[in-house]
């Protein structure tokens, strides 16, 4: 708040006293800036609403194919066993190959046990336990070599994927797709008020933002989870430990690889979301930092490489740069204001009918309410029957969750300063039971 706030005040009183006032040309940037990412939201969102399904066959026979679930043991101990048995129920008419690839600080005979005992009911579920392994991407690139498909999905360990879904990726992938990033669906949202109101905002990010954003820029990202590879690029890429969002990391090398990452809202996997605060505030600061080092790595490559066209350059500016500035741009209002005040003696004497700031600011407050419509309007049938959640999502984020998610960036940008790059787990409910 002090960077944010505290320091670009005195700089403007600063300058002021020195008769240099630049507080009108910040303001006019700021308000423009608004206005511009407000315009992107709208646009990503009409974009999104023409729904776009892979061809009705594939072009080529159903191949075998493989699932990797990547799980850290003691934290996804109370739910392993129901993904596995998830995995087993998908309808795939060529062979799928199912692959948990976990660590675990400790045995764990019991889990183990019955791990083991369900590979021997279905060979084709292979338990592997990764010792050597301290993170995510770690287990996925010990499983790759193991890995019989002609494409893998990647998936965390809370997922059931449903029971279609890797025939429709085949359906992509076989007309030319090379990655597909599917639809992440919360199905604990009644377990408390911090998971309904994920529910909400994943079905914005899954059914709005990520198909819109592919549309407008001309590229789509993989997201971690629920998302299909051709093997021999997954195989290729690896996924890099060293990255607090290696998911990410390997997107923007596929993509500045002139690949093709296709997103699909009606690709659906059932996740679970955080139930508290704390769990939640700890993945998103991770997820904060980990594109926080996406962005420093990838832009210059970006706007460098020659495989991208000017609209995916336009587009890669957006996510990595801008996404990374707006968290500070969109507080300057305040200190502006402030500074202003004091000049004029108070708040009451600032003129705020200037035609700028009023229509700049009803076109940008009118974002969060469409976006919600655009949400309503294309999330999953389960999800779209709580009407009520879609009204409590929209008044915690203007209360209080849109500026925290802004507030956690700022602090990942900190904290990536201080060298803090600790990945922390998010723990599932019942989790520190099964320790």
């Amino acid at each position: 708040m002090v960077l944010g706030l505290g320091l670009p005040f005195l700089v403007y009183w600063g300058l002021g006293a020195l008769g240099m006032d630049i507080s009108r040309g910040v303001y006019l940037l700021v308000v423009v800036s608004l206005a511009l990412t407000a315009a992107s939201i709208w646009a990503e969102g009409f974009l999104a609403l023409r729904r776009v399904d892979p061809p009705g066959e594939p072009a080529g026979p159903y191949p075998p194919a493989t699932a990797i679930i990547a799980a850290y043991l003691p934290n996804e101990a109370p739910i392993i066993e129901d993904t596995v048995r998830a995995f087993l129920r998908v309808q795939y008419p060529a062979p799928l190959q199912i692959i948990l690839a976990y660590n675990t600080p400790k045995d764990m005979p019991e889990i183990e046990d019955r791990l083991q005992q369900i590979a021997r009911e279905h060979p084709r579920f292979v338990p592997m336990r990764v010792r050597a392994s301290t993170s995510k991407a770690q287990n996925v690139n010990a499983a790759l070599p193991y890995a019989t498909g002609e494409f893998t999905a990647v998936f965390d360990a809370d997922h059931q994927p449903d029971a279609d879904s890797f025939r429709r990726a085949w359906r992509w992938m076989s007309h030319g797709a090379d990655v597909i990033q599917g639809h992440c669906f919360i199905r604990n949202g009644d377990a408390s008020w911090v998971a309904r109101m994920v529910a909400v905002e994943f079905e914005q990010i899954y059914a709005v933002s990520h198909p819109g954003r592919a549309r407008l820029h001309g590229f789509g990202i993989f997201g971690g989870s629920n998302g299909y590879w051709r093997t021999p690029l997954l195989r290729e890429l690896r996924m890099h430990g060293f990255m607090l969002t290696e998911d990410i990391d390997s997107s923007m090398r596929a993509v500045l690889r002139g690949r093709r990452i296709v997103s699909d809202p009606y690709l659906v996997s059932r996740e679970l979301a955080p139930e508290t605060m704390q769990a939640l505030a700890r993945q998103r600061l991770r997820w904060a930092q980990g594109w926080f080092q996406i962005s420093m790595k990838w832009i210059l490559p970006a706007l460098r490489s020659r495989r991208l066209s000017l609209r995916q350059k336009l587009g890669m500016m957006q996510l990595l740069a801008w996404r990374e500035v707006y968290p500070w741009v969109s507080m300057q209002i305040v200190p502006l204001i402030a500074y202003w005040a004091v000049q004029a003696g108070s708040l009451s004497r600032i003129d705020w009918f200037v035609p700028l700031f009023v229509v700049t600011s009803l076109f940008t407050l009118t974002t969060g309410p469409g976006q919600i419509w655009f949400t309503w309007k294309l999330a999953d049938a389960q999800i779209r029957k709580r009407g009520r959640w879609f009204g409590f999502y929209l008044l915690t984020s203007t209360l209080f969750y849109a500026g925290l998610k802004n507030a956690w960036n700022r602090i990942a940008h900190l904290k990536e300063a201080l060298g803090e790059t600790t990945w922390v787990v998010t723990t599932r409910a019942g989790a520190k039971k099964a320790k």
